[in-house]
């Protein structure tokens, strides 16, 4: 095998995201963008890679969120007991509503001590990943943030979801794995 292609190298650039300003139905958002994304490659590693910073102008915190689409296709597949396929034309639209029911009943946020609901707007393919789109509305940048974030573990016991937060300009990381789901941090 190619050393270029390497499962190390590859987890390297996941975790090196660049940062980039995207819209999404007429919400604008800053994302993680990833360097490179090997398509069509199995991969032997469960990482989601999230992104979330409070704005302003929208009162809220913005998130987006990345997920190997196969994998996405697996639980959703094993939900609705039919196959999904989300790359085929209209598929996105066809399953939105289960894709925001699944991400909505996984992802719980607390902010200052209150459990706050989430906005799922919607999604889009970046080659072979899923980028999800959410809005948690909040009237102020927050100090204390909680989240369960546990998409993908009934599936994949290793997998794990970090989400990068960007709030006061201040960044800080949560990291939820099977064993510990819950993860927080004080601004």
């Amino acid at each position: 095998m190619n050393p270029y292609y390497s499962m190390k190298y590859i987890f390297l650039i996941l975790l090196i995201p660049f940062v980039s300003q995207a819209s999404y139905d007429g919400h604008d958002v800053e994302e993680l963008r990833f360097r490179e994304s090997v398509s069509n490659t199995a991969h032997k590693y469960y990482l989601s890679v999230s992104n979330v910073k409070y704005n302003a102008k929208v009162g809220a915190l913005q998130m987006t969120s990345r997920f190997f689409i196969d994998d996405l296709e697996d639980v959703l597949s094993a939900r609705a007991d039919e196959n999904i396929i989300l790359t085929e034309d209209g598929s996105l639209a066809k399953h939105k509503h289960l894709i925001g029911d699944y991400f909505t009943s996984r992802l719980r946020i607390k902010v200052d001590g209150d459990l706050i609901p989430i906005d799922y707007l919607g999604s889009e393919i970046d080659n072979d990943q899923l980028v999800l789109y959410i809005e948690i509305p909040v009237d102020r940048e927050p100090l204390e943030i909680e989240m369960r974030f546990t998409a993908l573990m009934e599936l994949f016991e290793d997998q794990k979801n970090m989400v990068h937060l960007k709030i006061r300009g201040e960044r800080k990381t949560l990291l939820m794995v099977a064993k510990k789901k819950i993860d927080s941090v004080k601004f």
